[in-house]
C-alpha cells in the first residue's frame, strides 16, 4: 500500500492508492504505517480494551489532519463525490472522511469555530493515546518556574546581606583602630559573644549598631573620660557574663586564626563570630582574692548585683601565638576549689576543640585578657565610688533591662544558627554519646565477667529443671452470681425443649472455662435426632453465639448440650504444671493440653498417641498449642532423655527455642532442609530398628533397659554404648513443605508414622489449612491422634477429625481433643503461655544448662542429603542398577549397557558419563571399555552418602 501511495506498484497499485485517497484523503501517505503498527499492537495486547482505545485515538488524530487539510484547501466542494475525486487528484484534500466531517463543522460553526473544536477533539484523543493529563503538565511547569523564581530572591537576599555584612564590618574595623588606643578595653567589653556563627541578616544589623555605637562615643569625647571609663569598668564588673563557646567548623577557625596570629589588634573577636547560650544563675565572686583595699569593694558589689547571667567554660590562660596576652597581677588567683570546678565543667568542652581543630582556640584567653585589663583601673574605681552609691538604684535597673535584652538576643541568635554548626554540634555530642557507651560497656563487661556463671554444668549435675516461678500466675475467681446464672439457663433451656414437645431431665451441669455443658436424659420414645434438629431453635431462645449438643456423651446415658459462658477464664500453663495430674505422670512426653469441661486438668502421653496432628484456622491457637507441648517436656524430661527437632517454614514461632539443650540440631527453616532432616529421621529409626534386632529387644523401653542393666553389672563401658533418646519431630505448618517438596516429605512422614514409635520418634504436624491435597489420606491413616481447632467449614472439620464439630468451636484455644482410642472427641480448653515465659524459661536453661552442642553427625548427613537430592534429580533412573552392574561385570561400555536395559545409544551414553563423574568408572581409552575403579562395599557407602 505504501509503495502504491508513490505510484511504484503499476495499475492496480494506481487503483489501490486512488481509493483509499479518496476515503482518507492526504492522511492516506501514513495510513499504511498506522495500519501496521495498530495490528501489531492489538495482536500483541490480545485485543485489549486499552490497546483498542489507543489505536482509535491514533485513527481520529490522523482523521482530524484530513479534516483540517480539507478546511484550509480553498474549494467549493458540496457532495460526497465532489471529496472522492478532489482527493484523488490532488492528495491533498481530506477525502470522504475528514473532509465530510469538515464540511459538517463549518456548516455548523463555521472555518474558525470547526477549527476550534477540531483542536479540542485532537487534545482529548492526545489525552487517550498517551494516558498523560495536560492539565497536570502545566500544573508542574507553573509550580517549576514559581520555585526557580523564589530561590533566585533567596539567593539575591543572601547576597545582598552578605555585602552589608562585609560593609558593616571593613567601618567597624575603620572606627576600631581609631578607637584603639583609649576605648579598646571598653569596645571588647560590649562584645559578649563566643563562636555561634549567626546568620548574615542578624550580623549586619549588629555591626550596624555597633558602627552607631562607636561614632556616638567619638562625637562625645570629653575631659571626664577617665570617670566615665572607671564607671563602665565598674558596671561591668557587676555585669560579667561567663560565655560557653559553641565552635565554628575547624576550616573557618584556621582562617580566623591565621588572620589573627598576624593582626591580633585588628582583628579581635567580634560578635559576627557567634552569640552565647543563655544560662540563668548567679555568679559567685568568693573564688576571686584581690588585695585587701579592694576586697570590700568587689564583694559588696558582687552580693548587691543578682543579675542573670551565662554559663562560662573557664579554662587557665594560654599564652600561644595568636591569642591575647596580658600579664595577670600576681596579687589576683584563682582558689583551688573554684580551679576543680571550672576543671571538671570546661573538661569536656576543651576536648571537643581540641579534635575540631588542630591550633585550638580558647576564647577565655579573650575574656580573660578583657578582665586583666580592667584590674589596673581598680583604684580608680574606688575613687568613684561614692558618686556610683548615689546611682546605685538606677544602675541597678538598667543592668537588668540590658542583661533582659542581652537574653533576648541570645534566643534569638539561638534559633537562627547556621546548618554548619548544627552539624557541627551534632557530631560533638555523637561523640560524647560514643564515649559513654563504649564507657558502660566496657563496665558491664567487666560486671558480667564477675556476675554471669559459667553456663557449662558440671560433670555428673543433674538436669536443672526450671522453676514454675518463671511462669505466669493469675487467679481468677468466680463471680458471685454464677451458680444462679446457670440455674436460669438450664431453666430456660427445659422450657425451650418443652415448648418443641421434648421432655428432657437435665441431670448435670459442668462448668469449664470457656463453655458450660448441660446434662440432660430424654424421656422415653424421644429420638436423638429431633433434639439435634433444635440446634438453630435452642440457640435462638438462650441468645449464644453457637452451640454443641453432643448426643450421647460417650459412656453415659445422656445429651450433652454444650453453650459458650458469659465470662471465659483464661486457662495458664503454670495452673497444668503445678497441678497432681501433671506433677505425678510417670511419662517423659507428657504433653499438658488444658482443661476440660469440667475444670480438669487434661494431660496425655504423647508415647501413647503416639503421632499427633494439630489443624485449625489462623488464629485459633495452634501455635500456642505446640509451645505447650514444647514446654511440657522441658519441664518433664532432661536433655539425654528426649531429644527435640523443630521445622518452622514460617521462622518466626519456633526460633526462639534456639539454644536449649533438648535441641538436637538447629530449628529448621528452610523446606528443603526439613525434607533433609525428615529422610535423616527415616535413616535413624531404620538404624534403632537394627540395634533392636542385634540386642534382642522389641523397642526403645527394652534397649534403654538393658542398657541400663549391663551399665549396672559393670560388663561395659558406660561410655560405650548409650541409652537412646526419644526424638520428637516438631512441624509447625506442613502446607508449605508439601508445596515445596510434596512426595518426599509426604513420603517421610507416612514411613515415620507406620514404623516409629516402637523406635521412640514420634511426630506432632500442625497446619493451618485442613485440606485433603494437605493431610492426605496415607497421613490420616497413619496419625491417628488429632487435635482440631476452630475451622470455617463442616468440611475441615470432617477432614481433621471425621465428623462435625470444630466450625463450632469459639477459638482462643477451644478445641477439640481426639486421641488415639477415645470414641468422640473431647473438647478442652488449650492453656495459654505468652512470649514473655517462653523467653524466660529458655533464658533459665541456656544460663543454667551446658551451652548447646548439637550434633554435626546429622547435621552433616542433612547437608549431604541436600545435595546428593539435587544430583540425583539430574542423574538417570537406571543410574544405580548400571553401577552395581558394571562393577559385577568389571568393566563398562555403551553398548553393554543397551543390551542390558535395553535403551538407546544416548541414553547409555549418557548413564556411563554420569558413572565417570561419579567416580565409579574411569575415563574412555578409546574403543577399549572403561576400567572399574570402585569395588562393592565403596559403591554401597557412596550410595548411603549420597543417594
Amino acid at each position: 500500500m505504501m509503495f502504491s501511495n508513490f505510484g511504484h506498484c503499476g495499475l492496480i497499485g494506481k487503483w489501490l492508492a486512488s481509493f483509499f485517497f479518496g476515503i482518507f484523503g492526504c492522511a492516506q501517505f501514513v495510513m499504511p504505517v498506522f495500519f501496521f503498527l495498530g495490528i501489531t499492537i492489538l495482536v500483541a495486547n490480545d485485543y485489549s480494551t486499552l490497546a483498542m482505545k489507543k489505536c482509535g485515538a491514533g485513527f481520529v488524530i490522523l482523521m482530524e489532519a484530513s479534516a483540517v487539510s480539507q478546511l484550509l484547501y480553498k474549494d467549493t466542494t458540496v457532495t460526497v463525490h465532489d471529496l472522492f475525486s478532489v482527493a484523488i487528484n490532488n492528495h491533498a484534500t481530506g477525502g470522504i472522511i475528514g473532509g465530510g466531517v469538515a464540511l459538517l463543522l463549518r456548516e455548523g460553526f463555521g472555518t474558525a469555530g470547526a477549527m476550534v473544536v477540531l483542536i479540542c477533539v485532537f487534545l482529548l484523543a492526545c489525552i487517550l493515546l498517551t494516558q498523560r493529563s495536560f492539565v497536570s503538565f502545566f500544573k508542574k511547569m507553573v509550580k517549576n518556574v514559581r520555585a526557580s523564581k523564589e530561590e533566585w530572591e533567596k539567593s539575591a537576599e543572601k547576597r545582598r546581606l552578605e555585602r552589608e555584612a562585609a560593609a558593616a564590618e571593613d567601618r567597624l574595623i575603620n572606627l576600631e583602630e581609631e578607637e584603639e588606643s583609649s576605648d579598646k578595653a571598653t569596645s571588647f567589653l560590649k562584645m559578649k559573644s563566643g563562636y555561634k556563627k549567626t546568620s548574615d541578616k542578624k550580623r549586619a544589623k549588629q555591626c550596624e549598631e555597633k558602627v552607631k555605637e562607636l561614632e556616638e562615643k567619638k562625637e562625645k569625647k570629653n575631659p571626664k573620660k577617665q570617670s566615665s571609663t572607671s564607671a563602665e569598668q565598674e558596671k561591668t564588673i557587676k555585669n560579667i557574663k561567663v560565655n560557653v563557646p559553641v565552635f565554628t567548623s575547624s576550616d573557618e577557625v584556621k582562617r580566623k586564626d591565621c588572620v589573627r596570629e598576624l593582626h591580633p589588634q585588628i582583628y579581635p573577636f567580634t560578635e559576627e563570630d557567634g552569640k552565647t547560650e543563655p544560662f540563668k544563675g548567679k555568679l559567685d565572686f568568693s573564688a576571686f582574692t584581690f588585695p585587701e583595699e579592694n576586697t570590700s569593694l568587689i564583694s559588696e558589689q558582687a552580693q548587691e548585683s543578682t543579675l542573670e547571667v551565662q554559663e562560662e567554660s573557664y579554662a587557665p590562660p594560654y599564652k600561644e601565638k595568636g591569642a591575647f596576652h596580658t600579664s595577670l597581677p600576681e596579687e589576683i588567683r584563682i582558689n583551688e576549689d573554684l580551679g576543680s570546678l571550672i576543671e571538671e565543667v570546661s573538661e569536656s568542652i576543651v576536648s571537643e576543640a581540641e579534635a575540631i581543630s588542630e591550633e585550638n582556640v580558647y576564647p577565655d584567653a579573650a575574656d580573660q585578657a578583657i578582665e586583666q585589663k580592667e584590674v589596673p583601673e581598680i583604684e580608680a574605681v574606688k575613687d568613684m565610688k561614692e558618686k556610683q552609691e548615689e546611682n546605685e538604684e538606677s544602675r541597678i535597673w538598667k543592668n537588668g533591662a540590658e542583661i533582659k535584652q542581652r537574653d533576648t538576643e541570645a534566643k534569638d541568635n539561638a534559633s537562627e544558627v547556621n546548618d554548619r554548626d548544627i552539624t557541627i554540634q551534632e557530631k560533638q555530642m555523637a561523640r560524647q554519646d560514643t564515649i559513654k557507651k563504649e564507657t558502660a560497656q566496657e563496665v558491664s563487661s567487666v560486671e558480667s565477667k564477675e556476675v554471669v556463671p559459667d553456663r557449662k554444668k558440671a560433670e555428673g549435675k543433674d538436669y536443672l529443671f526450671p522453676p514454675a516461678s518463671l511462669l505466669i500466675k493469675e487467679e481468677q475467681g468466680h463471680s458471685s452470681g454464677q451458680q444462679q446464672y446457670l440455674q436460669e439457663t438450664a431453666q430456660k433451656l427445659y422450657e425451650t425443649l418443652k415448648s418443641f414437645g421434648v421432655n428432657v431431665t437435665i441431670t448435670d451441669i459442668s462448668c469449664g472455662p470457656s463453655v458450660t455443658r448441660y446434662e440432660m436424659f430424654p424421656e422415653q420414645g424421644t429420638k436423638v435426632s429431633k433434639i439435634l434438629s433444635l440446634t438453630d431453635d435452642i440457640k435462638l431462645n438462650l441468645a449464644a453465639s453457637d452451640i454443641r449438643i453432643e448426643a450421647p456423651i460417650p459412656g453415659k446415658a445422656a445429651i450433652g448440650i454444650e453453650i459458650p459462658n458469659k465470662h471465659n477464664q483464661t486457662v495458664h500453663f503454670r495452673d497444668l504444671i503445678e497441678s497432681q495430674t501433671f506433677k505425678t505422670f510417670k511419662s517423659k512426653l507428657a504433653f499438658a493440653v488444658g482443661k476440660d469441661i469440667g475444670g480438669k486438668t487434661v494431660v496425655t502421653d504423647l508415647a501413647k498417641m503416639p503421632h499427633l496432628l494439630i489443624a485449625g484456622a489462623t488464629g485459633s491457637g495452634k501455635s500456642v498449642c505446640i509451645n505447650t507441648l514444647i514446654m511440657s517436656i522441658l519441664y518433664k524430661a532432661a536433655p539425654e532423655e528426649v531429644k527435640l527437632i523443630m521445622i518452622d517454614p514460617k521462622m518466626v514461632e519456633l526460633s526462639i527455642y534456639n539454644g536449649i539443650p533438648h535441641l538436637l540440631i538447629p530449628v529448621v527453616t528452610d523446606p528443603k532442609k526439613a525434607s533433609g532432616a525428615l529422610n535423616w529421621a527415616v535413616a535413624e529409626m531404620t538404624n534403632r530398628y537394627k540395634k533392636f534386632t542385634e540386642t534382642g529387644v522389641r523397642n526403645i523401653e527394652g534397649y534403654n533397659k538393658k542398657v541400663r542393666e549391663l551399665q549396672k553389672s559393670g560388663e561395659i563401658d558406660p561410655e560405650t554404648i548409650k541409652k537412646m533418646p526419644q526424638i520428637v519431630i516438631i512441624i509447625d505448618e506442613l502446607a508449605d513443605l508439601m508445596m515445596v517438596a510434596p512426595g518426599e516429605v509426604e513420603d517421610a512422614i507416612v514411613r515415620l508414622s507406620q514404623l516409629a514409635r516402637a523406635a521412640g520418634i514420634h511426630l506432632v504436624i500442625a497446619t493451618q489449612r485442613p485440606s485433603v491435597n494437605v493431610i492426605t489420606g496415607l497421613i490420616k491413616a497413619n496419625v491417628p491422634s488429632r487435635i482440631a481447632f476452630s475451622v470455617s467449614s463442616g468440611v475441615d472439620s470432617r477432614t481433621i477429625i471425621d465428623m462435625n464439630g470444630a466450625e463450632k468451636l469459639l477459638g482462643k484455644g477451644d478445641m477439640l481433643f481426639y486421641p488415639a482410642g477415645y470414641s468422640k472427641p473431647v473438647r478442652v480448653q488449650g492453656a495459654f503461655i505468652s512470649d514473655n515465659e517462653i523467653s524466660d524459661v529458655v533464658t533459665f536453661l541456656k544460663e543454667n544448662e551446658d551451652v548447646a552442642v548439637y550434633d554435626t553427625e546429622v547435621t552433616e548427613k542433612i547437608e549431604n542429603k541436600l545435595k546428593s537430592s539435587a544430583v540425583s534429580q539430574e542423574r538417570d533412573e537406571y543410574f544405580e542398577a548400571a553401577a552395581r552392574f558394571v562393577i559385577e561385570k568389571d568393566k563398562a561400555s555403551i553398548g553393554m549397557l543397551q543390551r542390558m536395559f535395553k535403551i538407546g545409544f544416548n541414553r547409555a551414553a549418557r548413564i556411563v558419563d554420569q558413572l565417570s563423574d561419579a567416580g565409579i568408572v574411569g575415563p574412555e581409552e578409546g574403543t577399549k571399555p572403561r576400567k572399574v575403579l570402585m569395588s562393592s562395599e565403596q559403591l554401597e557407602s557412596y550410595f548411603e552418602e549420597y543417594l
